[in-house]
């Protein structure tokens, strides 16, 4: 697991809300960091853990969020330090990709 994979995992496990839904599973080419989320209220909790997270980074990163109807979105942030931009960020992409 890449180092930013393995800070983001050790990020979200942090947090008490979301500790328990955190998983990492190995795909083809790369392991994957997995967090289940059942309801709007719990993906609002992933969408601020992600924020701090991203905020907190000192270099250039990208997330990919991926839903279990097969839709997903890739968020590039750049060295990101206004977390209320970042969470507005992953709140639209979270939405735009939800609606589909």
């Amino acid at each position: 697991m890449a180092d930013a994979q393995r800070s983001l995992a050790s990020w979200l496990r942090a947090d008490d809300r979301l500790h328990a839904t955190v998983t990492t599973a190995a795909e083809e080419e790369a392991s994957v960091l997995l967090v289940a989320v059942g309801d709007a209220g719990a993906a609002m909790v992933l969408v601020q853990a992600l924020a701090g997270w991203l905020t907190h980074r000192r270099d250039d990163v990208t997330v990919t969020l991926t839903g279990p109807a097969g839709w997903s979105a890739d968020l590039d942030v750049p060295r990101a330090r206004d977390m209320g931009q970042v969470t507005a960020l992953v709140e639209a992409a979270v939405r735009a990709v939800a609606a589909r």
